[in-house]
């Protein structure tokens, strides 16, 4: 804040700054900054100061443009408030308001009242114990960029049945992007700056813009591989917090023969299958280290499998002629395992899921196709029939959830046309599987290409597929019951349109909480300060997000010289969806001084940018010695308290009337 009583952390960088920066120093450690942050601290140091938050407005910032219309407001604790009146209107004057909401804490997300291409002016005051409101704070201006939807076709079947939360998809068609929609349809959220590809349980977003990237949904890049040529099909963090996906690979291989063969030799090619002259690519599976974005550890396809062992009967030969390079693997999917070490990895045009050990990189099994197809002799499981799938994970019952898309069905499974299913399948000792679930899509949305699969919490399933088996494509996003029931679905007006994959989740904004600080009051001679009436100093921690999320904490005074009244803590607490948790703070029994300044740190885990780093001065409630309640009396009452302190060996600093550290 402008008078420096709560430090708020802008544009995700340390309240250490505000020292910092006044001093006219950079701050310690400042080698973890990326060169943006450096830029912008010299910038604050030239100036004197940190930029002016918006009088105590935080998110949005004055002028931003927000990429959805579930809209995330924050702004600082103000003294003495017990709640907040905030208000929003499409005019500065604040006529025709479009909302007025009051909030306990300090973070509002509306879902309901704005618009997309349109723009807003907000404001908030405090409203205090006895109904009273404080000053407004000056106003903020932001707007909603434009909707980029296309048109869906919307079918609720089963309402009650309908697992809650929102759709994440991503296209590649009719241009490269990723939006949000609620079960009616209704975008909630776009961007067209990464290709979404994974979301986890925490509502971390990863995906591709060039390099592998780590992104949320303020469109921020928290992470970017040093490859800038990474595949579009998956990234994400593995359990020791660095990222895995591919790179493409080459070498120089055969032209086998078939029906493909007179389109090559008319190019020149002896295409003979034996002659190495044509270039084959392959993925190479790397990890990059989560700090520097290098490279630490790969696995490269070329040295573990035979090129003996490639399609030849899903079309993949013909593409190869038009586009210059034989699409050997198109490795689509991995599921990191820690308990077991291992890795287990889709390869769509070998229409083979291996499990690779990690770091060895030894494959201890492929589940594939029977030997005769020519994609491997020593294949598992080859009864199961799949073919061409995507998006394999592993469940935490241990089975495997995938999307067979089933382009060779016809051939490996007799059906009388191409059929997509979803496999839930167990391997056991390493050698055949059992069928779990499995749902056979409807003619109409086999899916030649792309899709994916979500077991639910609910126990359902949300199923992406590009749904072509009647030549035409119909894009739709389903969720079906264990029994196969349909209870929503959504599909593409636009016979154009090519999603890749979808996700449910439970909201945006994960990384969404409030801080309040207990007993925060303004005080006549020393300015905003935490009075304690206890020897605590006490917090709420409100998780604003659908996502249950472990905070961490630290809680350090930053007196120096003397006893310092509160010790050094850090910790753990985990809180539920829209659940709040209590961190207490207890005095220090040793400490002499009886006022101090305290920095809290707390963030997310898996949400580290979302850091709030806030300072409080803090004083003990009474000024009177031995005033227990802090009443300002010193009567009967205290000295009851006081005995019942010596009696529960209980430390209070107002009762050590000798401020001995003993009671």
């Amino acid at each position: 804040s402008n008078n420096g009583d709560v430090i708020i952390p802008y544009d995700h960088i340390s309240s250490e700054l505000w020292i910092s920066v006044n001093s006219g120093q950079m701050p310690p450690g400042n080698n973890d900054l990326t060169n943006t942050q450096k830029d912008l601290i010299a910038q604050w140091i030239d100036e004197g100061a940190l930029p002016e938050i918006s009088g105590g407005l935080i998110r949005p910032t004055d002028g931003e443009e927000l990429g959805y219309i579930h809209v995330f407001f924050e702004w600082e604790q103000q003294p003495d408030a017990m709640e907040y009146n905030l208000q929003v209107s499409a005019q500065s004057s604040f006529n025709n308001l479009i909302l007025d909401a009051n909030e306990t804490t300090t973070v509002y997300i509306d879902k309901d009242n704005f618009s997309w291409d349109d723009n807003y002016y907000w404001r908030v005051r405090p409203i205090y114990n006895d109904g009273s409101s404080g000053p407004w704070t000056e106003s903020s201006q932001f707007s909603i960029r434009e909707t980029m939807l296309l048109g869906l076709d919307v079918d609720i079947y089963n309402d009650d049945l309908l697992q809650d939360g929102l759709i994440m998809y991503s296209q590649f068609a009719p241009y490269v992007a990723a939006g949000v929609i609620d079960k009616m349809g209704n975008e909630i959220w776009n961007t067209e700056a990464v290709f979404m590809n994974h979301i986890n349980s925490y509502g971390q977003l990863y995906g591709v813009n060039g390099p592998g990237v780590q992104f949320n949904y303020d469109e921020d890049i928290l992470f970017a591989t040093s490859d800038d040529n990474v595949d579009m099909h998956e990234v994400k963090q593995i359990p020791n917090g660095n990222y895995m996906g591919w790179v493409p690979t080459f070498q120089t291989g055969p032209i086998p023969q078939g029906d493909w063969t007179f389109l090559f030799q008319a190019q020149g090619y002896n295409a003979d299958g034996v002659t190495n002259e044509f270039t084959w690519m392959g993925m190479r599976i790397v990890e990059w280290d989560d700090e520097t974005g290098q490279e630490v550890w790969s696995w490269d396809p070329f040295v573990h499998f035979t090129m003996d062992d490639h399609d030849l009967y899903g079309g993949i030969w013909w593409g190869a002629y038009f586009e210059g390079v034989f699409d050997w693997m198109h490795t689509n999917a991995f599921h990191f395992d820690e308990e077991e070490s291992v890795i287990y990895v889709s390869h769509r045009h070998l229409s083979r899921i291996s499990k690779i050990a990690y770091p060895s990189g030894e494959v201890i099994w492929n589940i594939g196709m029977p030997a005769q197809y020519n994609t491997g002799s020593d294949n598992i499981c080859t009864d199961l029939g799949n073919s061409f799938q995507h998006n394999i994970q592993l469940l935490d019952d241990g089975t495997l959830l995938f999307f067979d898309n089933g382009n060779l069905s016809e051939m490996l499974m007799g059906d009388s046309n191409p059929t997509t299913r979803i496999r839930r399948i167990r391997v056991i000792d390493d050698s055949y599987c059992e069928t779990v679930w499995q749902y056979d899509l409807p003619q109409n949305l086999f899916g030649e290409g792309m899709g994916s699969v979500q077991l639910l919490d609910n126990g359902n399933y949300s199923i992406y597929t590009y749904g072509n088996g009647l030549g035409q494509a119909e894009c739709s996003i389903f969720e079906i019951t264990p029994d196969g029931d349909m209870v929503w679905k959504v599909t593409s007006e636009n016979q154009g349109a090519a999603w890749y994959r979808a996700y449910k989740v439970p909201s945006i904004h994960p990384n969404a909480f409030s801080i309040v600080a207990d007993g925060y009051t303004a005080s006549e001679d020393d300015g905003n300060t935490i009075e304690l009436s206890s020897n605590t100093l006490d917090f709420t921690v409100y998780n604003k997000s659908g996502y249950a999320l472990e905070y961490k904490y630290m809680l350090s005074d930053l007196m120096d010289g003397g006893t310092q009244l509160f010790i050094y803590d850090e910790g753990v607490v985990d809180i539920e969806p829209y659940g709040s948790a209590e961190l207490s703070f207890s005095v220090n029994g040793a400490a002499d001084i009886t006022a101090t300044q305290v920095m809290l740190s707390i963030w997310p885990d898996h949400h580290e940018y979302a850091v709030k780093e806030l300072v409080f001065p803090v004083s003990l409630g009474s000024s009177l010695n031995g005033d227990i309640n802090a009443d300002g009396i010193l009567n009967i009452l205290d000295v009851v308290l006081l005995v019942n302190m010596v009696l529960s060996d209980e430390y209070n600093a107002s009762a050590d009337i000798n401020s001995d550290g003993v009671i």
